[in-house]
C-alpha cells in the first residue's frame, strides 16, 4: 500500500536524481555548455575575483636598469545575490488515495506530475538564461497585443506592472496566440494600459542576469559599466545594408578574437540562423553540421557552432565563449526539506499535498568584453547580393 512516506521516498530516492539531470542537460544548449561550480559561495553572494588587464612587471631594459617592480594583475571584485529558483508539484489527497492500492496507478501519477514540473523548470530557465535579471516577460502594446510571447505560456500566473504600480497580481494565463500576439487570461484584469509589464508572480527582479543583462544592463555584478568601461559587451547595430553571411559572421568573430576572446559559441534567432542558410545556398557552399553535447544538431561557421533559440529576438545573436560562463551554485536541485525531513507538506487551505523543488545560483561572466551583442540585423537578404 502506498503512503504518504513511501511517496517521499520515491521523490528523493527515484525522481530527484532523473529531474535533476534532465534539467541540467536538457534545459537548451548553451545551458548544457554553462560550467556549475560551488566555489565562491560566501553566504547569499557569489564573490569572485575577475582579472581585467595583465601584469605590470614586464619591461625590456638595459644590463644596469633597474628590474620591473612586481605589479599584480588588476582585478575586480564581482559580487551577485545568489537566485532562489523554486519548482513546485502538487497532489490532491482524494488522487492519493484512489491511487494508494494501485503501485502502477500511484506511479504513473508522479510521473505526470514530475513530467509538468520537468517542463515548466525547463521553459523558466532557458527564457531566464537570454533575460536580464528584471524577470520582464512581456509588455502591453498599443495594438491591444504584447511585444513578445516567446516568455509567456498558459499556464503561468503572472503579475502585472505600470513601472513600479503593482496593477494585479498572480493571474492566471489561459491562452497565449502566438500569430497574432494576443494573451488572454482566465479571469477579468482592469484595464490594460500601453507600456503595461508581465512578470512571472513573485519573480519580478529575482531572475538569473542572462545574456541580456550582461550585455545591457548599467551595473554588472556591483560594478559599473560607465566607471569601468572594461565590463562593457560589443555591441553592433545592424544596417539596411547588413547580410548575416560568412563575411559578417567572420568580422564579429575576428574583433573578439583581437580582444583575446575565442567564439565557441553563436547564439541567434531562427530567423538570422535560416538568413546564414539562404546565403550558404545562394553562394553555393557547403554547409557543415555538428553535433552539441545535448544531442541537438545545428549549422556551424568553420567549426563554431549557429544556435537558434526563440528566446533570442528577431535580428539579434550573441556571440560567446562558454567558458567565460558560470554557474555558481550552494549545490544541485533539491526537495525543500522541513525540520523533521519531509518534503511532501499538507497545503494549508485545500485537501493537497506539495513538494517543492528548489535551487541558490547565480549565472556570472568572467569577461563581459568577451560578449558580442548584435541587434537589427536585417532578417531578409539583401538585394546587392
Amino acid at each position: 500500500m502506498v503512503t504518504l512516506s513511501s511517496a517521499e521516498n520515491v521523490l528523493k530516492d527515484v525522481y530527484l536524481g532523473v529531474i535533476a539531470d534532465q534539467i541540467n542537460t536538457k534545459t537548451n544548449p548553451l545551458f548544457s555548455r554553462i560550467k556549475r561550480s560551488t566555489r565562491n559561495i560566501v553566504g547569499k553572494e557569489v564573490r569572485v575575483a575577475a582579472p581585467i588587464g595583465i601584469n605590470g612587471g614586464i619591461m625590456a631594459g638595459t644590463e644596469t636598469s633597474d628590474l620591473p617592480d612586481g605589479v599584480d594583475t588588476p582585478y575586480l571584485s564581482f559580487v551577485a545575490p545568489l537566485k532562489n529558483l523554486y519548482g513546485r508539484f502538487e497532489i490532491s489527497d482524494k488522487a492519493m488515495k484512489c491511487s494508494s492500492s494501485d503501485v502502477n496507478a500511484f506511479v504513473n501519477l508522479l510521473q505526470d506530475g514530475m513530467d509538468s514540473l520537468l517542463k515548466a523548470s525547463i521553459f523558466n530557465l532557458s527564457r531566464m538564461i537570454y533575460g536580464d535579471g528584471s524577470g520582464l516577460l512581456a509588455t502591453f502594446c498599443p495594438d491591444s497585443t504584447v511585444d513578445n510571447t516567446e516568455a509567456i505560456a498558459p499556464g503561468m500566473f503572472v503579475d502585472i506592472y505600470n513601472g513600479d504600480i503593482l496593477k494585479a497580481e498572480n493571474i492566471y494565463v489561459k491562452n497565449v496566440d502566438k500569430a497574432t500576439k494576443e494573451i488572454s487570461f482566465a479571469s477579468t484584469v482592469s484595464q490594460l494600459s500601453v507600456g503595461d509589464q508581465f512578470y512571472l508572480h513573485n519573480s519580478k527582479g529575482n531572475d538569473i542576469i542572462g545574456l541580456k543583462g550582461i550585455a545591457t544592463n548599467n551595473t554588472l555584478y556591483g560594478v559599473s559599466k560607465e566607471a569601468y568601461p572594461v565590463m562593457n559587451a560589443r555591441t553592433y547595430t545592424g544596417t539596411g545594408t547588413e547580410a548575416f553571411d560568412e563575411d559578417f559572421v567572420q568580422k564579429i568573430i575576428d574583433e573578439l578574437e583581437m580582444n583575446g576572446t575565442d567564439v565557441n559559441f553563436i547564439n541567434c534567432s531562427y530567423d538570422l540562423k535560416r538568413l546564414y542558410q539562404r546565403y550558404m545556398t545562394f553562394y553555393k557552399k557547403n554547409i557543415e553540421y555538428t553535433t552539441l553535447e545535448d544531442g541537438t544538431k545545428v549549422i556551424t561557421h568553420f567549426g563554431t557552432p549557429i544556435v537558434p533559440t526563440n528566446h533570442v529576438g528577431a535580428g539579434e545573436c550573441y556571440f560567446l565563449n562558454t567558458d567565460d560562463l558560470v554557474f555558481y551554485e550552494l549545490g544541485d536541485w533539491k526537495w525543500l526539506e522541513d525540520e523533521s525531513g519531509r518534503v511532501l507538506k499538507q497545503h494549508p487551505t485545500k485537501p493537497a499535498y506539495s513538494a517543492t523543488l528548489v535551487k541558490y545560483t547565480e549565472l556570472l561572466c568572467h569577461k563581459p568584453s568577451g560578449v558580442a551583442y548584435c541587434k537589427n540585423i536585417p532578417t531578409t537578404m539583401q538585394e546587392s547580393v
